[in-house]
């Protein structure tokens, strides 16, 4: 009997492990799944470098395996546009020279956008018998329109060119929503055939066990408005600050959180301007560990999204939110992907108008709606539809049937 040949699989992207947020967590998990098939599988990535942009020097390994890391004294610049541009090229190079040597050992190749030139360099040395799957994050061409400025058009468009240039390579593209697909396929040209729908799957463990590491900053007696993770102009933190603010005006009760890291949050955090600075309160990132604490004290969690960007990405948090039971303040446009699924769920509350009153007397009746439900009873209530739509298992299909 003739044994199977395992599979050589290659993960390209910065964002990896030991980064616990974003991309980062999610191509983590994601290689974790693909560790339990037939497959070799190794990860060419970056040190750590976000949410700070600051990369840490990083030997750290996970079982079933290998990961090979550049960029530890890559500078990134302040300004958002040049920090990305760095990212793009360092990546690129390094990447081709990783995989130029190893290119007619590997059979899959999963491409991971942003960054995106990378994979446009790289197929012009790659063997026609490898097949490459991207998976796209962000489209960084929708999400430069979020402002309306004539530089942000222009560079749109250059970045809407890149993109369909590494897309345009690619054997068959994930995207993490139906609006994503729909983007691509008409404002990017890409042939329908070649794309399929893979929303962000669950990446954390709702039954592990609970610490008991946060209390201090979760008193009893409060309601406690919390947002986690990255921070970046798609959250539209500037405004989020200000909601909290009104939030903290209308009730005495309230007290929120932002739990995050890197340059916005940095620059957020330094308000001198908050008028309940004892009830608008901003932490680091939570340990992995910690994380069953946050979601079990979190009496809401917000999701903003800037407006214009719905179909330009999808939030990775959603699935963990609802797989916890945490009920889910979403604010985002009509059409966005996000908010039908939020009311789909049947847990949250979405707010379509771009009216500061109107979300906080959305979120107070919220809070009205949640406290007649455990996080446990709203777990079991969206337990189907976790399992029928953000499962790793069918991304992981898709990746494996690709020959």
């Amino acid at each position: 009997m003739k044994l199977e040949t395992k599979k050589n699989i290659v993960l390209l992207s910065p964002f990896f492990y030991p980064e616990n947020i974003s991309t980062g967590k999610y191509n983590t998990s994601l290689v974790e799944a693909l560790t339990n098939e037939q497959v070799s599988i190794q990860v060419i990535c970056s040190h750590p470098l976000y949410p700070n942009w600051k990369p840490i020097k990083s030997s750290a390994v996970l079982p079933g395996m290998t990961i090979q890391r550049g960029g530890h004294k890559i500078l990134y610049p302040k300004q958002v546009i040049l920090r990305r541009l760095v990212l793009e090229l360092w990546f690129s190079f390094y990447a081709m020279t990783k995989i130029f040597r190893k290119r007619n050992e590997i059979d899959i190749l999963i491409a991971v956008f942003p960054p995106t030139l990378f994979m446009f360099f790289l197929k012009l040395v790659l063997p026609k018998k490898i097949k490459t799957i991207g998976i796209i994050h962000d489209l960084l061409g929708v999400m430069a329109t979020s402002h309306n400025s004539v530089l942000r058009k222009v560079l749109s468009k250059v970045i809407k060119y890149a993109e369909i240039a590494s897309f345009n390579v690619c054997d068959k593209l994930v995207c993490l929503s139906e609006s994503m697909r729909d983007t691509v396929s008409k404002q990017y040209q890409i042939s329908p055939q070649k794309l399929v729908v893979r929303y962000p799957f669950v990446s954390t463990n709702s039954d592990m066990s609970r610490s008991n590491n946060l209390s201090q900053i979760f008193p009893t007696g409060y309601s406690h408005i919390v947002y986690s993770g990255a921070l970046g102009e798609k959250q539209i933190p500037n405004v989020l600050l200000e909601f909290y603010q009104k939030l903290c005006a209308n009730n005495d009760k309230i007290m929120c959180h932002i739990f995050s890291r890197g340059p916005v949050y940095n620059e957020l955090a330094k308000n001198k301007n908050l008028r309940f600075p004892d009830r608008i309160l901003f932490h680091d990132l939570v340990d992995e560990k910690d994380l069953a604490e946050l979601f079990e004290k979190s009496t809401v969690q917000i999701i903003p999204q800037a407006t214009g960007t719905g179909a330009g990405a999808f939030p990775s948090k959603l699935p963990n939110l609802l797989a916890a039971g945490v009920p889910v303040f979403a604010i985002c446009d009509q059409e966005s992907e996000l908010g039908k699924l939020v009311a789909v769920s049947g847990t949250g509350y979405v707010i379509n108008e771009w009216h500061m009153d109107s979300w906080v007397s959305g979120l107070e009746e919220l809070l009205i709606k949640s406290a007649g439900e455990t996080h446990r009873e709203r777990q079991i209530k969206t337990k189907e539809m976790i399992a029928k739509m953000f499962s790793v298992q069918s991304l992981v299909k898709t990746i494996m049937r690709m020959n």
